[in-house]
């Protein structure tokens, strides 16, 4: 076989699998661009709920407060009842903590698997890369 006939199979087998891999690899690229850019986004609209959230927390906190400081002079009079009521606020406050806790945890778990998942696709296309190079340097 001479040079010729092995450079035209080269370039009617092996180029167009070449540029096929290389336009997988640019539709790689954007995918984890979009993914980067959703996670980006998801991370924005976290930070937003976490500062509505803490902004909640604070006026929940406030109120909790206020109650606290009116239960304290009443305390003398209705010690009994108030001790019951008190129990049953910081029993319902408990629970809505214990709620926000886990939805966060949930939300921070889901935004962990998109980055795990991007980060598997970065390391498989840098596989893939590192393969392309090694067979252009080969060929």
């Amino acid at each position: 076989m001479a040079a010729a006939d092995v450079r035209q199979l080269i370039q009617e087998l092996i180029v167009p699998e070449l540029r096929e891999i290389k336009a997988e690899v640019q539709v790689l690229r954007i995918e984890i661009k979009r993914l980067d850019e959703k996670i980006d986004i998801q991370g924005a609209r976290l930070d937003d709920k976490i500062t509505k959230l803490d902004e909640k927390i604070d006026l929940q906190g406030a109120r909790l407060d206020d109650k606290i400081t009116k239960l304290d002079e009443k305390i003398d009079l209705q010690g009994a009842r108030l001790d019951e009521k008190l129990d049953t606020q910081v029993s319902r406050l408990d629970d809505k903590l214990v709620s926000f806790r886990n939805e966060m945890l949930t939300e921070f778990r889901r935004l962990d698997e998109k980055i795990d998942l991007t980060l598997h696709v970065q390391e498989r296309l840098v596989s893939l890369e590192t393969r392309m190079s090694a067979y252009e340097t080969r060929n």
